[in-house]
């Protein structure tokens, strides 16, 4: 949770400083380029002011400028530098502060150049301005200026004008100090409130790990509780508690489960320890050990029915038990599955009425298919009642096929057979047969049939008829 609060804080302002900077980098960029293009038409019009006042009268150029103000051409410690050439090259005017120096005259000039940076004869940064132009002719001859034609009766003469820049060099320092505190403090006050923000926006975030973290397999009744948690947070603690029902359930499921597996395998395990030690107390015939032997057999075919079909669950909730459909005739399982049974059924006098299509092949495991139609019908067979009916019909349907067995002599309620299907359920609350039907038949029959892509459902009816309908989906025709 650090390392995301932290994260989130980073990243926010370093994508928060990435746009001052650009921002910052852009006015920078508007203002130096206003600040320089006004100085550069401020030394255009002082260019053009400068040739102005030189005239040419009697074939001699004349400067006047006693009337300019010139002080910032004087010598001094922040000057500028002003020269003028006539066209031959000779210096026609030298502004004092340049002590006797020169400012470099660049050939070819015809007008007004474009002003370009330069160092000052002094060292210090600048920008000059190069002016081909005809002077002003004493007695109404015309001056052409800046535009660069020549003059019919006047010399052409250059003038180059170089100012310092130190002002407007301070004035940009400045605002990039600006630019660069204010952004700095703009991203350290973000920074700041996020980190408030993201730790209180968190808290409900910490808190749920904290009550996730006190859930363990003792407390897995206690539920999530955010009065205060985002809107976002509500799906992840409704399903967060909705996860913990069905741990709970399963814990649940599996202490009873456990509890039940103990409780069905040592009563058969007692009757088989009674009827040796009974058998072995004291010498008797050999009818007495075969019937002893009988007993204990049949105890011993009980418990490994449990066994295996506890495997079978415990194989089928792994998802380990491999199923593999094909087209599978219900008549022909049910004929299969029968033959086991019919012995015990015809020793209870159980009267069973056959009402079996053979045509409608379902698409199903043979195996599984066996498996589920056999313990529905032991399930029959052991609970109808003593001389009762048993209907065993299938229904085909055009989209699938519909196994009903049906027995009187149910005691059942409907919410009672609803719950027929869970393991180590048995409608006789006293248990009185404990260790001879494990309540896990029908159980099996559901797990195995939905692994097929049927449904199952269990249905007491008045009368005390009780039903079973598996329904499995048919198996497409190939011609």
């Amino acid at each position: 949770m650090r390392s995301l609060r932290t994260w989130l804080v980073l990243s926010t302002a370093a994508g928060a400083a990435a746009v001052l900077a650009v921002a910052g980098f852009a006015l920078y960029l508007l203002v130096r380029d206003g600040l320089v293009d006004q100085f550069d038409r401020a030394m255009n019009d002082k260019a053009g002011l400068l040739a102005s006042a030189i005239e040419y009268e009697g074939g001699e150029v004349e400067t006047d400028f006693d009337e300019l103000a010139m002080d910032e051409f004087a010598a001094g410690p922040q000057p500028s530098y002003l020269q003028v050439w006539l066209p031959d090259g000779s210096v026609c005017y030298r502004s004092p502060s340049l002590a006797g120096g020169d400012l470099g005259r660049v050939a070819g000039v015809t007008g007004l150049e474009t002003v370009e940076p330069v160092i000052l004869p002094d060292g210090r940064p600048g920008r000059r301005i190069r002016l081909a132009f005809t002077p002003r002719v004493e007695g109404g001859g015309r001056q052409t200026g800046v535009s660069g034609a020549p003059a019919s009766d006047g010399p052409r003469l250059v003038l180059v004008l170089s100012r310092p820049t130190a002002r407007t060099d301070a004035t940009l320092a400045r605002l990039r100090a600006a630019l660069i505190g204010v952004g700095a403090a703009a991203v350290a006050v973000t920074a700041a409130v996020l980190w408030v923000a993201v730790r209180r926006g968190l808290r409900p975030v910490d808190r749920l790990a904290g009550d996730i973290g006190a859930v363990n397999e003792t407390a897995l009744s206690r539920r999530i509780a955010l009065a205060d948690a985002p809107t976002e947070l509500a799906p992840v603690v409704s399903c967060l508690n909705r996860l913990l029902g069905r741990l709970e359930a399963a814990f649940e499921r599996e202490r009873g489960f456990s509890a039940d597996v103990a409780h069905e395998l040592r009563t058969p395990l007692a009757g088989l320890r009674s009827t040796m030690d009974v058998t072995l107390a004291r010498p008797r015939a050999p009818q007495e050990y075969k019937e002893a032997l009988r007993a204990c057999h049949r105890i011993t075919v009980e418990m490994q029915t449990m066994v295996e079909h506890l495997l079978a669950l415990a194989r089928l909730d792994a998802g380990q038990m491999e199923v593999r459909p094909e087209r599978v005739s219900p008549a022909r399982v049910i004929r299969d599955a029968w033959q086991p049974l019919a012995e015990r059924a015809e020793a209870r006098g159980l009267h069973v009425a056959w009402r079996v299509e053979e045509d409608g092949d379902v698409l199903a495991d043979a195996a599984l298919l066996g498996l589920v139609v056999r313990n529905v019908l032991e399930n029959v067979v052991v609970h109808a009642d003593e001389g009762g009916d048993v209907i065993v019909e299938t229904v085909v349907e055009d989209v699938g096929v519909r196994i009903r067995v049906t027995n009187t002599g149910s005691r059942l309620s409907q919410e009672q057979a609803d719950r027929a299907f869970e393991r180590f359920w048995r409608g006789d609350a006293a248990r009185t047969q404990t260790g001879m039907h494990c309540g896990l038949g029908l159980p099996l029959v559901r797990m195995a049939t939905e692994v097929m892509g049927g449904t199952v459902a269990a249905r007491s009816m008045a009368g005390g008829e009780f039903a079973i309908t598996v329904f499995f989906p048919i198996a497409a025709r190939s011609d």
